[in-house]
């Protein structure tokens, strides 16, 4: 808990003062790609694609400074302006806090779109990629390279394997020039099995601009491949206990050969890669799994997230207090764990965004501070940013850390609404899954034009297994090369949660009706937020509605507060010509009439006292005609 200004106590844990400034970071990313993007295509890709960033970056570095100072001058000469900046958790924002808030968004912004020009820039510079551009498909260039992921099917026809690269030099007159560029590898036959997560190689092959993902360069072709460096001691214990844990899940059902390797590591078991003779699954069905998966909506399981690092900072933290660690020892072991965690399995962008964000909090921990999840999303945004500028157009990205912040933000008032109707832990499981489905919603959109209907069921259904069989996949995963019978046990067991989860994909994606398909593309984001936001408001506009109903129908009872105080449950009615009378309400309506001074209207006696004032107007009408 922390103190502002004014003495209010406010909990860290909702901390959303820097979430305007990493929104507006990548807004300023995104934009800078988009203007960089047309102007690529305007010129054909060449060359002089970079006209447009290497004109504007002077331009903006001057201006944009001389914009802040002046925008802030005129902020401070009128006060008033500041006045109108509102928080989303607090009341008015104060003057100088307001100049704050509305420079540093103004500054993430232009520290944005500079960011992504020059990465634009640099890209466009870079000897590969101009190789890419001019060369013809036929040329070979001889390429060292940097292997990033572990090997794994082609997503490609005409290559047997693929992995994402790093070119870090191009052999051009008898030199070497380094580069920087990302690109995505296609190999074929026994090339697929020398080459392994973190190498270096060189190799002649051919590089030519991506056809599609997300990757600018395609490299493939490749003659002569030589590792000139294997990869760090680390990185190759992973490798073996990569491949030892597909030895072992080679011997489970169809089904957990799929789904354990992907719930444990992120990599789907038909698309491992690696040495041996392992028999792969049945491609049919292991493609009707997965799109079964897609369609229910859980196939974010066989990525791994933030849940995998939770159940990690949990084991490392539940070991330290049996052993009787300090804590700054235990957030040590807890870093090391992330760490850990991380070099095991696939590597993603979700990997990146949960490893940051649970270094930051072991951090907090080492130094005696609580968690704080909305603050540490946002540093973690804008450091991934600013140093890879390519993340704000990264779908994996955009999901993961929507989910986080919805999750942060929905959950705990969602809880609270559903903790009057259901048991703790369904209201917790529900408020979760709906959390995370609000923020994504509007992404997977953009990224498949449908919605799955079935999703907020088959997670509830699958969520009381997702952790144990997390936890038993990752045990196989360690102990694989040194203990196989015991991880083929532990990897069976985790099967068994899998098998369930298989299950209610297939029984969640059978109706025809699981997927409503959507608009596509921006529009159709839009419309999902447009959407939400209306049913987000509705229980508001209905409680507006019985308000005015319910002021509507009282209008003729009981007097406003201050002409009459009534202590009693009766209404009062106003005949014309007639003095007051009281009248009792309705019987077996215990909300109808007047409540006590002071408690408000609720909608049902609302309905009740205007149900009573009806009678009361019939009854006296008729006294009236019978007098």
């Amino acid at each position: 808990m922390s103190r502002t200004s004014t003495g209010v106590r406010l909990d860290g844990r909702h901390d959303l003062r820097l979430l305007p400034v990493a929104i507006a970071m990548w807004a300023g990313e995104l934009a800078a790609s988009a203007v960089c993007n047309r102007a690529n295509l305007a010129s054909g890709a060449s060359p002089g694609a970079t006209v447009w960033t290497a004109s504007m970056m002077p331009v903006l570095l001057v201006v944009f400074p001389a914009s802040l100072a002046l925008l802030a001058a005129m902020i401070y000469a009128r006060r008033s302006l500041a006045c109108i900046i509102r928080t989303a958790w607090r009341g008015t924002v104060p003057t100088g806090a307001g100049i704050v808030l509305l420079v540093m968004v103004l500054t993430a912004s232009g520290a944005g779109i500079l960011v992504s020009s020059a990465h634009q820039r640099t890209q466009q510079r870079d000897p590969a990629m101009r190789i890419a551009q001019q060369a013809s498909a036929s040329r070979l260039s001889t390429l060292d390279m940097h292997i990033d992921t572990p090997m794994t099917a082609s997503s490609r026809r005409g290559a047997d394997c693929q992995a994402d690269v790093t070119i870090i030099g191009v052999q051009e007159a008898a030199r070497v020039t380094p580069s920087h560029a990302s690109a995505r590898l296609f190999a074929n036959g026994d090339t697929c099995i020398s080459l392994d997560h973190g190498m270096r190689i060189r190799t002649q092959a051919s590089v030519s601009p991506a056809a599609f993902g997300s990757r600018p360069l395609w490299v493939d072709d490749l003659t002569h491949t030589g590792i000139t460096r294997a990869p760090q001691p680390a990185r190759s214990l992973a490798n073996r206990m990569r491949h030892s844990f597909a030895a072992v899940t080679a011997g489970l059902s169809d089904q957990g050969r799929i789904l354990v390797p992907g719930l444990t590591c992120g990599l789907l078991g038909q698309d491992y890669i690696g040495p041996g003779s392992l028999e792969q699954p049945d491609a049919t069905y292991a493609a009707r799994v997965e799109q079964e998966f897609r369609t229910s909506g859980i196939m974010h399981l066989m990525a791994v997230s933030g849940g995998h690092f939770i159940l990690i900072a949990q084991l490392a933290q539940w070991l330290g207090a049996a052993i009787r660690l300090p804590r700054p020892v235990a957030a040590i072991g807890v870093i090391a764990a992330y760490q850990g965690l991380a070099i095991l399995v696939y590597p993603s962008d979700s990997v990146l965004r949960a490893q940051i964000m649970g270094t930051f909090s072991a951090i907090g921990m080492l130094f005696g501070r609580p968690p704080q999840t909305a603050s540490a999303l946002a540093w973690t945004t804008i450091m991934v940013l600013a140093l890879a500028p390519g993340k704000s157009a990264s779908y994996g990205y955009a999901l993961s850390s929507a989910a986080v912040l919805g999750i942060t933000l929905c959950t705990p008032p969602l809880q609270r609404r559903l903790d009057r109707r259901l048991p703790h832990a369904a209201s917790q499981a529900v408020a979760t899954t709906l959390s995370a489905q609000i923020f994504t919603l509007p992404i997977q959109i953009l990224m498949e034009p449908q919605i799955p209907l079935m999703s907020v069921l088959a997670n509830l259904m699958v969520a009381p297994f997702v952790s144990w069989a997390t936890i038993t996949g990752l045990i196989a995963l360690i102990l694989a090369p040194f203990v196989p019978a015991l991880a083929f046990a532990a990897a069976w067991l985790a099967s068994c949660g899998t098998a369930i989860m298989a299950w209610t994909a297939h029984v969640c994606a059978a109706p025809d009706w699981t997927a409503l398909a959507w608009p596509s593309g921006i529009p159709g984001a839009l419309l999902a937020l447009a959407v939400q936001a209306v049913i987000a408001l509705l229980p508001g506009i209905i409680r507006l509605g019985a308000h005015a109903i319910g002021d509507r129908a009282i209008r003729y009872g009981r007097p406003r507060a201050g002409r009459e105080q009534s202590g009693q449950d009766t209404c009062t009615f106003m005949n014309p010509g007639h003095a007051r009378r009281p009248h009792p309400p309705i019987a077996g309506n215990s909300r109808a009439g007047c409540t006590p001074a002071g408690r408000p209207w609720r909608a049902c006696g609302k309905i009740g006292a205007w149900l009573a004032e009806t009678r009361g107007m019939i009854d006296d009408q008729w006294h009236r005609h019978n007098r």
